[in-house]
C-alpha cells in the first residue's frame, strides 16, 4: 500500500475521532441547555409585583418644550418609554427568566425588558445628540447620560459622550470612575468600551 494512501487513511481516522469527540462534548452542552429549557417551561407563576421596576419622574430629566427635529423625536421616544413599565433583565437568558419568575410571567417580563432597552437607547441617543450637535447643551446632556449609566446602560457612545463632557469640564477623575464602573460590569462589549475610555484619557 503506498505510503501516501496510509497517511490519508490515518488522517481520515483522526478527523473522525475529533469530530466524534467534539460532537460528544457539544452533546453534553446541548443536553444541559435543553434540560434547563425543559425545566424552565414547568416553573409555576411567581409574584413579580415587587421587582425593581424603573421609575423616573419626568421632572428629573431636562426636557425642553421648544425642542424640534431630532431632539424632539428623542424626547418623545424617552417619554414613551417612561410611560411603560421597564425592568433591567440584561444578563438573564430566557430560561433564566422563566426559572426565576415562572413561565407564565415570561411574555410580560420580556416586554418590560424590551422597554428598558428602548429607554436606555433613547436616553443615550438624546444625550449624545445634545453633546455633539447642540452648542451649549452639555449640562443637559450630562444629566441624561448620567441617568442612562445609572440605569445600567452598556452603550458605548453613551459612555464616550459622557467622558468627553467630563474631560471638557476638566474632571478626568470622573472618567476614571466610569472606567471602574465598566471594569466591574459584565458588559458584552466591555473590552471595546474600556479601550475607548482609556484612549480619551490618554489624549
Amino acid at each position: 500500500m503506498p505510503i501516501i494512501l496510509i497517511f490519508f487513511i490515518l488522517f481520515i481516522i483522526w478527523v473522525n475521532v475529533k469530530t466524534k469527540r467534539g460532537t460528544k462534548d457539544n452533546s453534553k452542552w446541548d443536553t444541559a441547555y435543553w434540560e434547563k429549557e425543559r425545566e424552565s417551561n414547568f416553573v409555576r407563576k411567581k409574584d413579580i409585583s415587587e421587582l425593581d421596576y424603573i421609575t423616573i419622574p419626568e421632572e428629573e430629566l431636562p426636557f425642553s418644550d421648544t425642542a424640534d427635529g431630532e431632539e424632539k423625536y428623542r424626547q418623545d421616544e424617552v417619554r414613551r418609554a417612561l410611560s411603560c413599565k421597564s425592568l433591567n433583565l440584561s444578563g438573564m437568558s430566557n430560561a433564566d427568566i422563566k426559572l426565576a419568575y415562572g413561565t407564565a410571567n415570561f411574555p410580560e417580563l420580556s416586554m418590560y425588558d424590551q422597554n428598558y432597552i428602548l429607554l436606555i437607547r433613547n436616553l443615550g441617543l438624546w444625550g449624545s445628540y445634545l453633546h455633539h450637535s447642540c452648542d451649549g447643551q452639555d449640562a443637559r446632556a450630562k444629566i441624561i447620560l448620567e441617568r442612562a449609566v445609572s440605569l445600567g446602560s452598556d452603550i458605548k457612545d453613551t459612555y464616550v459622550s459622557l467622558a468627553e463632557i467630563y474631560l471638557a469640564e476638566r474632571h478626568p477623575e470622573k472618567v476614571r470612575e466610569l472606567i471602574r464602573h465598566v471594569e466591574d460590569s459584565d458588559f458584552d462589549l466591555k473590552t471595546s468600551l474600556l479601550r475607548a475610555l482609556h484612549e480619551l484619557l490618554a489624549d
